[in-house]
């Protein structure tokens, strides 16, 4: 008797805990790409819970997206892949009725968008934007000059930068993306001869090491001295150098000629919970909580007043004086497109052919 008590009893506890389960939010992001106490405040005001599945990079979003074996309810993909997704059907159009925050985007940031993105605005809102850099280490003296002078070029010269150490960012689109701006080729060029091109540059290299994420750090401790990173890698190795109270011994320079990058808030269409994948965009582009976002993960906002906020942190004001975290003031930017899957298939032949 007292089993089946205790068999009743449990019983009950698990109807009642299922039935006051909410929904459950999907969302696929970049890792420690968002402010986990919004995370935790989102939830309490819609009584939901957010699930975060992290992604390396922009075709991994695809291949989860694609796969459906997740119904993710928001993902946050790069430029090109926002137009691959849009072009496949794989995006559901949002509904700017129940976004009542999204606009107050950057100008310029709006002007690339203009160029390069037309229809698909409709299914993307903003969130941080960025560039393309080399960090290098600021103890070697004379890096700093060398850098700055000749930019693009100290990944191809090896005559400028004998006995430096140099990493290269092991992405098929950035590395092609870096020998054609030093080539003045196009960064969305489909000719066969431009991609030859870039590829006899990159096979004739001979680099300490090619990263991802393990690039900033290894500038940071002194194991290189050069290395393509993207203007957010820079500031995340920098932000926990200075939480650290450790000395700041590495620096970035932004070329003019650049890709200028950004990630948004999209709905796959696998999406299962439509209204409040709206109502966690909304959230996210409340303008105070656009700028608390900002500050804890230190990338770029897209909106005007969330930037401006953050001009006037105490913690951020003496940064923005001394490193390049703006990337409006480019004014030779270019934003990586859609170039087709027969295209990528090429670049990473291309990379692999360049590191063997």
């Amino acid at each position: 008797m007292k089993k089946i008590y205790i068999l009743i009893l449990l019983f009950g506890i698990f109807i009642l805990s299922g039935c006051s389960r909410g929904p459950v939010l999907y969302i696929l992001n970049w890792n420690e790409y968002i402010d986990e106490e919004l995370v935790k405040e989102f939830e309490a005001l819609y009584n939901v819970r957010v699930v975060v599945d992290p992604a390396e990079s922009n075709e991994a979003m695809y291949t989860k997206i694609n796969a459906q074996t997740t119904k993710y309810d928001i993902a946050v993909p790069s430029d090109y892949m926002i137009h691959k997704l849009y072009n496949e059907g794989l995006l559901l159009e949002l509904d700017f009725d129940k976004i009542p925050n999204y606009g107050g985007f950057d100008p310029n940031l709006e002007a690339l968008r203009d160029d390069y993105f037309h229809n698909n605005q409709k299914y993307a809102a903003p969130y941080f934007w960025g560039t393309l850099g080399i960090m290098y280490n600021d103890r070697k003296s004379g890096l700093k000059e060398l850098v700055e002078e000749y930019e693009w070029e100290v990944f191809f010269n090896s005559e400028l930068t004998t006995g430096y150490k140099i990493g290269m960012y092991n992405s098929s689109r950035d590395a092609i993306a870096v020998a054609e701006l030093f080539l003045g080729i196009d960064v969305n060029s489909k000719s066969s001869s431009d991609l030859k091109a870039a590829e006899n540059l990159l096979k004739q290299q001979n680099y300490y090491t090619w990263g991802t994420d393990d690039l900033k750090e290894m500038i940071a401790v002194g194991n290189l001295d050069i290395a393509l990173v993207y203007s957010g890698d820079f500031f995340d190795m920098l932000y926990a150098t200075l939480e650290d109270e450790l000395e700041v011994t590495y620096n970035l320079h932004v070329p003019n000629t650049n890709n200028i990058w950004f990630d948004a808030l999209v709905i796959p269409k696998t999406s299962e919970n439509v209204d409040l994948a709206h109502d966690f965009i909304n959230f996210m582009l409340d303008p105070d909580n656009a700028y608390q976002n900002a500050v804890d993960v230190g990338y770029c906002p897209t909106q005007t007043s969330a930037y401006e906020a953050l001009l006037k942190h105490p913690d951020y004001e003496d940064l923005f004086v001394n490193y390049p975290f703006y990337p409006g003031t480019i004014t030779n930017g270019t934003v990586y497109e859609d170039l087709g899957q027969e295209i990528y298939q090429q670049m990473e032949i291309i990379l692999s052919n360049a590191k063997s």
